[in-house]
C-alpha cells in the first residue's frame, strides 16, 4: 500500500510539472515567440532546466506539445459554446464570440508559425492547427445546416456558406480586424456576427 500511494504521488508530481511547465511555455510563446529559452521556461515554471529536458528533448517539442494543447481547448470551448444554445443564431453568435475572446488569448500561440519570420523559414500549419481548423468548419456547417432546416438562414451550400464564416474567424482575421476597427473584442465579435447573419439570413421562405 505504501508502495502504491508513493507511485500515485510521483505520478501526481508529474502530472503537475507537466502542467506547470506548459503553462509557463505557453504564456512565453505568447509573449516572446521562439526566441524563448528551455532555461526561461524552466524558471518561469519554478522547476529546473533537467525537469523540462526530461520531457521535452527540445524547444521545438515543448511548442509543438503546447501548441496541441491550446487547439485542444479551443476545440472543447467550442463544443461547450454550441452546446449552451439551441437557436441556430444564438448558436452561431456563441461560437464567434468565444472563437474571438480566445483568440484573443491564444492567437499568438495558434498561428506563431506563420508569424515567424526571423531565420527565413516558412511555416505549414501543424496538424492539431488542421484538426482545429476542420472541426470549426464543421461545427458551423452543421449551424448552418440546422438554420437552414428551420427557415433562418438563406439556402446555399453549407460548406461554402461556412467556409466563408470560417474565414473571418481565423487569428489573422482577428488581428487584421481588431488592427483596423480597434474597441473591445466583445464588440469586435458583435460586428462579425451581424456581418455573419446579413449575408446568411433567409431571403424567401423555406
Amino acid at each position: 500500500m505504501d508502495r502504491q500511494d508513493s507511485e500515485r504521488r510521483e505520478r501526481k508530481d508529474v502530472q503537475r510539472n507537466l502542467e506547470r511547465v506548459l503553462q509557463a511555455a505557453q504564456t512565453l510563446f505568447a509573449l516572446r515567440g521562439m526566441a524563448v529559452t528551455m532555461e526561461e521556461v524552466a524558471r518561469q515554471a519554478g522547476l529546473g532546466v533537467g525537469t523540462v529536458y526530461r520531457r521535452f528533448p527540445s524547444k521545438e517539442h515543448l511548442f509543438a506539445a503546447v501548441s496541441h494543447a491550446a487547439c485542444r481547448d479551443m476545440h472543447h470551448c467550442l463544443q461547450q459554446a454550441v452546446a449552451a444554445e439551441r437557436d441556430p443564431v444564438h448558436r452561431l453568435a456563441a461560437v464567434v464570440h468565444m472563437h474571438y475572446h480566445r483568440n484573443e488569448q491564444q492567437a499568438a500561440l495558434l498561428d506563431l508559425r506563420a508569424r515567424l519570420g526571423q531565420d527565413g523559414r516558412n511555416y505549414s500549419p501543424s496538424p492539431e492547427q488542421q484538426q482545429l481548423a476542420e472541426a470549426l468548419h464543421h461545427l458551423l456547417q452543421h449551424i448552418i445546416v440546422d438554420g437552414q432546416q428551420q427557415g433562418v438562414f438563406r439556402r446555399g451550400d453549407p460548406r461554402t456558406l461556412a467556409a466563408f464564416c470560417a474565414e473571418l474567424l481565423k487569428p489573422q482575421s482577428f488581428e487584421s480586424l481588431r488592427r483596423t476597427i480597434g474597441g473591445r473584442t466583445e464588440d469586435l465579435a458583435d460586428q462579425v456576427v451581424h456581418f455573419l447573419l446579413q449575408g446568411l439570413q433567409a431571403t424567401e421562405p423555406a
